[in-house]
């Protein structure tokens, strides 16, 4: 369970950029919002239904968006203090842009936090899935949550159909709140499509096809640093260090801290396997 005081030092500072953003996000999407439907998560039930009834929704789907990091970033076990408050903060920094100290250039391993990754270090997240669609019937407009949670539901987790069923709930939601949209590539409907097509080609062994559409995605804006992980730890797997290599460079450069440690470690293993003098 996330320190109180670290919790509410997320909060304030999501409920100061929402206020500053609120004019400018009534521009893009139209009222009035979707129905109200219970929180998923039975947990958040009360304080999710609070935030639609006070006009909030978007704050607080910003507000469970982030305590989903907290829960997907952290590992099951209690963390102590110390490595809490770090993660809590990097995570803070960045989603407000706000530069990480570095010890090296490409990151020191033995000297930065260590943060924690499902994918290496295990763990179910049986929640992961409902933590997602919460976000979403808060705000489904909300598109980045449905491109996170179906790659860590896929890849990392395991859990394809869980991760199909959540893009599917995303396809839905733009269809029946936003019936006149573009069908342009970089829109949500072709990521979504994108990230369908590449799970059943996982699903059914066509990895050189879902592999290109990975390719693709990694391409649109705003794709997670997960995402290109994911693809960067294929390209190793399939003998392509020198691709892989260019993704974890692209990872390290955006100081996304949950990734910072991992980033570097990556880049000095394949620049050894490449012969690249650091």
């Amino acid at each position: 369970m996330i320190n109180r005081g670290h919790l509410f030092i997320i909060l304030l500072l999501f409920l100061s950029v929402s206020v500053l953003l609120g004019a400018t996000v009534s521009q893009v999407f139209t009222y009035p919002y979707p129905r109200i439907k219970i929180s998923p998560v039975s947990a958040y039930a009360a304080t999710d239904m609070s935030g639609v009834l006070l006009g909030a929704r978007r704050l607080a789907a910003d507000i469970a968006w982030v305590q989903l990091l907290q829960y997907y970033g952290s590992p099951e076990e209690p963390l102590d203090q110390e490595t809490e408050f770090t993660l809590s903060w990097d995570m803070t920094k960045f989603l407000f842009g706000i530069p990480l100290e570095k010890t090296h250039k490409l990151g020191n391993p033995e000297k930065e936090h260590r943060h924690y990754h499902a994918d290496i270090q295990g763990g179910v997240y049986t929640r992961l899935y409902s933590d997602c669609l919460r976000v979403a019937e808060l705000d489904p407009f909300f598109s980045y949550v449905y491109l996170y949670g179906a790659g860590a539901l896929a890849w990392n987790l395991n859990r394809p159909d869980e991760a199909l069923k959540l893009l599917g709930a995303g396809i839905e939601d733009i269809e029946l709140f936003n019936p006149h949209i573009t069908k342009d590539l970089h829109h949500p409907f072709w990521q979504y499509n994108l990230y369908i097509s590449a799970i059943v080609y996982s699903k059914t062994g066509k990895y050189e096809q879902m592999t290109a559409l990975l390719e693709t995605a990694i391409k649109q804006p705003g794709c997670p640093n997960m995402m290109k992980a994911i693809l960067a730890n294929i390209y190793q797997k399939s003998g392509q260090p020198a691709k892989s290599l260019r993704l974890w460079l692209d990872i390290h450069d955006s100081q996304d801290p949950s990734y910072t440690n991992r980033s570097g470690q990556k880049i000095m293993e394949l620049e050894t396997i490449l012969h690249i003098a650091s």
